[in-house]
C-alpha cells in the first residue's frame, strides 16, 4: 500500500497538469451535455407544470354570435364542477374623452368576468407588475402583445369608456362619438399572459386587456358576448356535455376548445426545443466520452516505461495498475463533479421557449434523473476504462518501440521539405508499435470531435433554414386575407376584381375552414378548390384533383392509421362522404380564431363544399353563395412584402363588413415560434465541444513532446534552433487537424443531415437539410488557428528540451 501511495504521489507531482486538463475536458464537455439533456426534460415538462398552476378549464364553449351572459347556467349542468365566464365589453381607451381604440378596431380586446375567470380559474399570469385586485374596478392588466404594440406600461393611468352595442353600431360613432355608458379612471398594474397565450400560434394572437369583476358588475348591461370555461368532474361524460350545449344553441353556432387538445398541441410546440436539446446533448456526450477516454488512456500509457523499471525492482502488476489508476480516476471524479456543477450553474437558463417567462419553477434546479444518473454513468464507465487500461499496461511486457515509416513522410522528404516540417509530419503520421504513442487513436479522436462539431452546426443551419422558410412549414404564399378571424366570409367577386388588378400578386386562392370527423375523429379542415394556385406543400402523393379526394396531414394520417390509396369517411356535414386519400402534406397554421385549426402535419385538405359549416355565415345561418373565409396570396418575386401587405389592407377595406377584415403576413405555428428561440444553441454547444477538442489536442501534443524528448534532444544537438523545435509541434498539430477536418467534415455533414431528417419528420415539416459552406470554412480556418494556439505550451516545452539531461543515459 505504501508503494502504491508513493508511486501515485510521484505521478501526481510529475503529471498534475495533465490530470487538471483531463478534468477540465470532462467538466466542460460532459457539463454541456448534462445541461442540454436536463434542459430537454425541463423544457418538455414546462407546459404541464405551468398548466397545473393556473387551475385550467377542461373545455371552453365559444360562440361567435355570443352566448347569453348568464354565468350560472353552465354551473347547473350535470358533470360540471366549476364554471367561469369571460365577458366581452366594448371598451375604448379615451384621449380627452374621445375613443382612441374602438370595438370595431381589432386592436384591443377588452375582457372581464362576473365570477372570476382569469382570477381563480384560467388565471392570468403577470410577468411584470401583478395581477389586478378583483375587488377594484380601477385596476387593469394587459397582455404582452398589447404592451408591445400599444405602448402600455405598468403604472400607466388610463381613461376607459364602455359603450353599448347600439352606440358602436351607429354610423356616427367614429365621427361623433357619444359619451360612454361607463367612465373609469384605471391604472395598468400588470403585464402578462392569459393561459391560452403561453404556447400560441401567431394566428391566435390578439391584443387583450383584463378587466376585474368589480368593473364588470356595473357594466353588465353592456356586455356583448360570453365565453364559458368549464372544469368538469373526473368521471364526466364530455361528449354528453358538448351535446347538451349544442342543443341549447343554433345549429353550427357553437365551437369547443379542449384544454386536453391545447395541452397536446402545446407539447407539440415544445417538442422541437426538447428534441433539439436532446440531439445536441447526445452529440456532445458522445464526443466527450471519446475524447476523455482517449486522454485517460494516453496519460496511463505515457508512463508505461517508468512503470516497467519499477516492476523490474519487484513491484507486482496489481500494485503498478493501482498506482497508474489513481491519478486518472481522481481526474474522472473531479471532472464529473465539475460537469454536474456546470449543469447546475447553467440551469436558470432553462426551460427554453415561451413557457420560460411564466414557469412556476424558475431558477436553479437539479434534475437528479439526468445529473445524478449521468454522473454515475460517467464515473463508472470511465473508471472501468481506466482500470482496464492500467491493468493491461502493467501486465504486458514492454517491447522496444519500433517506427513504421509513413508513405506521406517519405513523399514529403523526397519533395525537399525542411527539417521541422518533416519531423512534425513524422510525429503526426508515423506509426509506432507501442500503444502509448498510437497516432491513429489521436487522429480518430480528432475526427470524432470535428464530426460532432460539424453535425451540430449542420443541425443548427437546418433549423435556421426551417424557421426562416415558410414553405417548409406549410405556407406557399406570403400573406392571407381573413374575414372576422376566420369566422366571416369574403365576397369573392369583389375580391377577384381587387386582387387581379394588383401588380404585386402572382397568384391567389380562396379557402374555408371548419371541423369535421374523419373515421369518427374530429379533425380541423381546410377547403381549397382542386388546382388552387396557392396550396400547401404535398410531401407524398398528389394534391386533390376532384371532390372525392383528400390530402391528410402526416400526423393525422398516423393517428388514423391510413396511407395513400386508402378510403376514409368524412362526417359532420349534411351526410357522410367517402373520400380517397391521395396525398400527405404539411399545412399552414391558419383557421378560425381560438379554435382547432390545421397546422403542420395536423388536418385535412378537401374541396371547399365538403368542409362542415362552409354554408353557414358568422351567426350560424345557412346561406348559399358564401365566399371563402380567407384568401391566400402569393406575391411576385422581388416584392416588398411588408409594403404589399399594407397596400392590400387599403385596397381590401371595401370588402369588410361589421365583423372586420384583415391582411396578415405568414402566421407561424407555435412550434416554429419556439424553435426560433434555440437558434443560437447549436453554435454555443459547438463552441463548448470545440474548446473540449482543443484541450484534448493540447494534452495530446504535450504527451507527444514528452514521448519525443529524445528525438528533440538529438535535433537540438545537430543544430536545430529553438524556433525550429517549436515548429515541429506546430506542424504536428496542423497535420493532425487537417486530417481530422478532411475526414470529420464529411462524416459530420452526413450525421447532421441524418439527425435533421429524423427531427423534421417528427415535426411534420418539409425535410430539407441545410449545410452552411461559410460555417464549414470558418470551422476549418478556426480549427487550424486554434490547434496551433493549443500547441503553444507544448511548443514552449519543446524549445526548452535539454540534450545533456535527456541523452545522459545513452
Amino acid at each position: 500500500m505504501n508503494l502504491i501511495a508513493y508511486l501515485a504521489r510521484v505521478d501526481l507531482r510529475r503529471r498534475w497538469l495533465t490530470w487538471v486538463g483531463i478534468a477540465l475536458l470532462l467538466g466542460l464537455t460532459a457539463g454541456a451535455s448534462l445541461f442540454a439533456l436536463a434542459g430537454a426534460r425541463r423544457t418538455a415538462s414546462s407546459y404541464a407544470r405551468f398548466l397545473r398552476s393556473v387551475n385550467p378549464s377542461t373545455i371552453v364553449v365559444i360562440s361567435p354570435a355570443g352566448l347569453p351572459v348568464d354565468e350560472h347556467r353552465a354551473a347547473a349542468v350535470p358533470g360540471v364542477a366549476s364554471s367561469r365566464m369571460e365577458v366581452g365589453f366594448s371598451v375604448a381607451v379615451l384621449d380627452h374623452g374621445v375613443p382612441r381604440l374602438t370595438a370595431r378596431s381589432p386592436d384591443l380586446d377588452t375582457v372581464g368576468t362576473f365570477d372570476g375567470r382569469f382570477f381563480d380559474q384560467d388565471r392570468f399570469v403577470a410577468t411584470k407588475g401583478r395581477a389586478p385586485n378583483p375587488s377594484r374596478a380601477d385596476e387593469v392588466a394587459v397582455n404582452e402583445l398589447a404592451a408591445e404594440r400599444l405602448g402600455f406600461r405598468v403604472g400607466q393611468r388610463l381613461d376607459l369608456g364602455a359603450y353599448s352595442v347600439d352606440q358602436i353600431s351607429s354610423p356616427s360613432f367614429v365621427s361623433d362619438p357619444p359619451s360612454p355608458k361607463v367612465l373609469t379612471h384605471a391604472t395598468v398594474v400588470g403585464i402578462g399572459r392569459f393561459p391560452d397565450e403561453v404556447l400560441q400560434d401567431e394566428a391566435d394572437r390578439s391584443l387583450r386587456m383584463l378587466l376585474t369583476p368589480a368593473y364588470s358588475a356595473p357594466a353588465r348591461p353592456f356586455a356583448n358576448y360570453g365565453i364559458q370555461g368549464l372544469v368538469l368532474d373526473k368521471d364526466a361524460d364530455v361528449d354528453a356535455i358538448r351535446t347538451r350545449f349544442q342543443a341549447a344553441a343554433p345549429v353550427g353556432s357553437i365551437e369547443f376548445r379542449d384544454t386536453e387538445v391545447d395541452a397536446f398541441h402545446a407539447q407539440q410546440a415544445l417538442r422541437p426545443l426538447a428534441l433539439a436539446l436532446a440531439v445536441l446533448g447526445t452529440i456532445v456526450a458522445g464526443a466527450s466520452v471519446v475524447l476523455t477516454a482517449q486522454a485517460l488512456a494516453r496519460s496511463i500509457l505515457a508512463e508505461r516505461d517508468q512503470r516497467g523499471f519499477v516492476r523490474a525492482l519487484g513491484a507486482s502488476p496489481a500494485q503498478l495498475a493501482a498506482a497508474a489508476a489513481v491519478g486518472p480516476t481522481a481526474a474522472t471524479v473531479v471532472g464529473t463533479l465539475l460537469a454536474v456543477a456546470f449543469a447546475f450553474a447553467a440551469s436558470p437558463l432553462m426551460p427554453l421557449g415561451s413557457v420560460r417567462g411564466v414557469d412556476p419553477a424558475k431558477g436553479f434546479v437539479i434534475d437528479w434523473t439526468v445529473l445524478g444518473l449521468g454522473a454515475l454513468v460517467l464515473v463508472v464507465a470511465l473508471t472501468a476504462w481506466v482500470i482496464a487500461v492500467a491493468v493491461r499496461s502493467s501486465r504486458t511486457a514492454i517491447p522496444r518501440a519500433q517506427v513504421r515509416p509513413s508513405v506521406a513522410v517519405a513523399v514529403a522528404a523526397g519533395a525537399g521539405l525542411d527539417t521541422p516540417t518533416l519531423v512534425g509530419l513524422r510525429f503526426a503520421l508515423e506509426r509506432r508499435t507501442d500503444a502509448s504513442s498510437s497516432n491513429r487513436s489521436v487522429i480518430a479522436g480528432a475526427v470524432v470531435a470535428v464530426a460532432a462539431l460539424v453535425s451540430a452546426i449542420t443541425f443548427g443551419a437546418s433549423l435556421d433554414r426551417l424557421v426562416n422558410t415558410p414553405r417548409l412549414y406549410g405556407w406557399n404564399g406570403e400573406a392571407v386575407i381573413t374575414a372576422a378571424g376566420g369566422y366571416g366570409n369574403i365576397p369573392l367577386d369583389d375580391a377577384s376584381r381587387i386582387l387581379d388588378r394588383d401588380a404585386n400578386i402572382r397568384a391567389w386562392a380562396g379557402a374555408t375552414f371548419g371541423l369535421g370527423k374523419l373515421d369518427g375523429r374530429q379533425t380541423p379542415m381546410i377547403g381549397l378548390g382542386p388546382g388552387s394556385a396557392v396550396a400547401p406543400p404535398v410531401l407524398h402523393g398528389s394534391a386533390p384533383q376532384t371532390s372525392g379526394e383528400i390530402v391528410l396531414g402526416t400526423a393525422t394520417a398516423r393517428e388514423l392509421r391510413v396511407s395513400i390509396g386508402d378510403s376514409i369517411t368524412l362526417s359532420g356535414g349534411d351526410r357522410p362522404v367517402h373520400l380517397r386519400v391521395v396525398g400527405l402534406a404539411t399545412f399552414p397554421t391558419i383557421g378560425k380564431l381560438h379554435v382547432a385549426r390545421t397546422s403542420l402535419g395536423v388536418g385535412a385538405w378537401v374541396a371547399p363544399e365538403l368542409v362542415p359549416g362552409a354554408n353557414r355565415d358568422i351567426i350560424g345561418n345557412v346561406r348559399s353563395g358564401l365566399g371563402p373565409r380567407a384568401i391566400f396570396v402569393h406575391f411576385r418575386p422581388g416584392t416588398d412584402e411588408a409594403a404589399a401587405i399594407e397596400q392590400l389592407r387599403t385596397t381590401t377595406k371595401p370588402l369588410a363588413d361589421f365583423a372586420g377584415l384583415d391582411v396578415l403576413p405568414v402566421q407561424r405555428p407555435a412550434e416554429i415560434v419556439n424553435s426560433s428561440q434555440i437558434a443560437r444553441a447549436p453554435v454555443l454547444f459547438a463552441l463548448a465541444l470545440g474548446l473540449g477538442a482543443l484541450i484534448s489536442l493540447a494534452l495530446t501534443l504535450g504527451s507527444a513532446v514528452r514521448r519525443h524528448q529524445r528525438d528533440l534532444a538529438l535535433l537540438k544537438t545537430f543544430g536545430c534552433t529553438r524556433r525550429q523545435l517549436a515548429a515541429t509541434v506546430a506542424w504536428q498539430a496542423s497535420v493532425t487537424t487537417l486530417i481530422a477536418l478532411t475526414l470529420g467534415i464529411p462524416f459530420g455533414i452526413v450525421i447532421g443531415r441524418w439527425l435533421w431528417t429524423l427531427f423534421a419528420q417528427q415535426l411534420d415539416v418539409v425535410v430539407e437539410p441545410s449545410v452552411s459552406l461559410i460555417a464549414l470554412a470558418v470551422i476549418a480556418v478556426s480549427a487550424l488557428l486554434a490547434a496551433n494556439a493549443a500547441g503553444a505550451i507544448p511548443a514552449r516545452r519543446a524549445r526548452r528540451v535539454s540534450p545533456a539531461s535527456i541523452l545522459r543515459s545513452e
